[in-house]
C-alpha cells in the first residue's frame, strides 16, 4: 500500500494510522489506556496488549471499516487521534456517511484549538479529497462537554438531537458536505 499524504490544517497534520512508527503506536496505545480519556469518550480503557490493539486498528484500516489518523503537532509529535468510522452504507458499498471520533491525548494542549484544527483537516479530506467524498459526518458528545460542543460548532456542526442515557445526556451533531464550506468559522 502506498502511503497517503496526510491532511493538514493550520498547526496540525493528520498521519494515516498505517504510516505511524513504533513510538507513535506506543503513544497512541497509552492514550487508549488512559482512564480519563476513556471516560470522555464513554469507553473503558483498552485492556488488549499493545500488539493486538495495533493489529485490530490496522486490520480495520486495511478493510476500509475506518479512516484513522494520528494528530501531529507543528513538530510532528503525536498529540492525539481522529477517525471516521461506522461508514454507511458499509464497505464494499460506497459509503456516504461516517461517524467522527477525536481525542487530544496531551492534556497540556486541551483547549488550545488542536482538536478543532484536526476536525477541520479530516472534514476537508472527507468532503474534498476522499474517493468517493463523504456527504455527511456525524458525532455524539456528552451534554456536559461544552468545550467539545463549542469546537464542533465552530467548524460547522449543528445539533440534530439529544438522547438520554443512564447518568448522562448525549448530544448528536452533524455536518454535510454542502454545509461545510459555508459554516466554518474561518471563512
Amino acid at each position: 500500500m502506498t502511503a497517503m499524504a496526510g491532511p493538514n490544517w493550520e498547526r496540525v497534520t493528520l498521519k494515516p494510522l498505517l504510516d505511524m512508527n513504533n513510538a507513535e503506536w506506543r503513544t497512541l496505545y497509552s492514550y487508549f489506556r488512559d482512564r480519563e480519556l476513556a471516560d470522555w469518550n464513554g469507553a473503558q480503557p483498552i485492556r488488549l496488549p499493545e500488539w493486538l490493539f495495533r493489529k485490530v486498528m490496522q486490520d480495520e484500516e486495511r478493510g476500509g471499516e475506518r479512516h484513522g489518523f494520528g494528530i501531529m503537532d507543528e513538530q510532528q509529535r503525536l498529540i492525539g487521534s481522529i477517525e471516521l468510522y461506522d461508514l454507511r452504507p458499509s464497505p464494499p458499498a460506497r459509503p456516504t456517511t461516517a461517524t467522527l471520533g477525536v481525542m487530544i491525548g496531551e492534556r497540556r494542549l486541551w483547549g488550545a484549538g488542536y482538536g478543532r484544527e484536526a476536525v477541520q483537516a479530516v472534514l476537508h479530506w472527507a468532503f474534498t479529497q476522499r474517493e468517493p467524498p463523504l456527504r455527511r459526518v456525524r458525532l455524539t458528545t456528552f451534554s456536559h462537554n461544552r468545550r467539545a460542543q463549542r469546537s464542533f460548532t465552530a467548524v460547522g456542526f449543528r445539533e440534530v438531537g439529544r438522547s438520554e442515557q443512564p447518568g448522562r445526556t448525549d448530544v448528536h451533531m452533524e455536518i454535510t458536505a454542502e454545509e461545510w464550506p459555508h459554516a466554518r468559522s474561518d471563512t
